[in-house]
C-alpha cells in the first residue's frame, strides 16, 4: 500500500520501519477493538499519508508489485470504470495506460481513488484517514474516475472495435 502511494522504494521502506516502530512503542495501547493487522494497516496508511502531506506539490505515481497478486484489487477498480474485470486483468497494455492516466490525477482525486477502488478501503474509513467529510471523497472519486474514464476512453474504444 505504501509502495502504490508514494511509488518510491525507499520512502514506502521508511513508512513500514516507522510503521513497525509505532507498533513497537505503542502495542501497549492496543485496544483489540479491530484485528491487529488492521490496527497496524491503520498506522502504516497514516505514516504513508504524512509522507505525502510532507512532499505537497509533487506527483505521486503509483506502480504495481509484479509479485502482489492483482485480480482482487483491481476487481472493484476496474469496476468502477465499467469494464468487465477479468477482461481487463489479462490486458497488460490496459494496466499499463491506467497507471500512466492514474499519475496525471491530482492527489486529491487520485489518493481516494487508490485507497477505495484498490485498496478496498470505506468511504467512511477513507474520509477518516484524510481528515474530510464522506461527501467531499464521493466528489473526489466521481471526478478521479471520471477523469480516468476520459483519458482511457480512446483506449477502451479501441478495444471494443477489436472485439476484445
Amino acid at each position: 500500500m505504501a509502495l502504490k502511494l508514494l511509488n518510491d522504494t525507499s520512502d514506502a521502506e521508511n513508512v513500514l520501519q516507522d510503521t513497525f516502530l509505532k507498533v513497537f512503542e505503542k502495542l501497549d495501547s492496543y485496544a483489540g477493538k479491530s484485528a491487529l493487522q488492521t490496527w497496524i494497516y491503520r498506522i502504516a496508511m497514516n505514516e504513508a499519508l504524512m509522507t505525502i502531506r510532507k512532499r505537497r506539490g509533487g506527483m505521486v505515481p503509483i506502480i504495481e508489485d509484479p509479485d502482489e497478486p492483482q485480480k482482487a484489487k483491481y476487481e472493484s477498480m476496474l469496476r468502477s470504470l465499467d469494464r468487465d474485470p477479468l477482461e481487463t486483468l489479462l490486458d497488460t497494455e490496459f494496466k499499463s495506460a491506467l497507471q500512466v492516466a492514474m499519475t496525471e490525477l491530482p492527489d486529491s482525486w487520485r489518493i481516494p481513488f487508490i485507497l477505495k477502488d484498490i485498496e478496498g478501503l470505506s468511504l467512511k474509513e477513507i474520509a477518516a484517514e484524510l481528515d474530510t467529510t464522506v461527501s467531499a471523497v464521493k466528489s473526489s472519486l466521481h471526478r478521479g474516475r471520471s477523469v480516468l474514464r476520459d483519458k482511457l476512453a480512446d483506449f477502451i474504444d479501441k478495444q471494443d472495435q477489436e472485439g476484445l
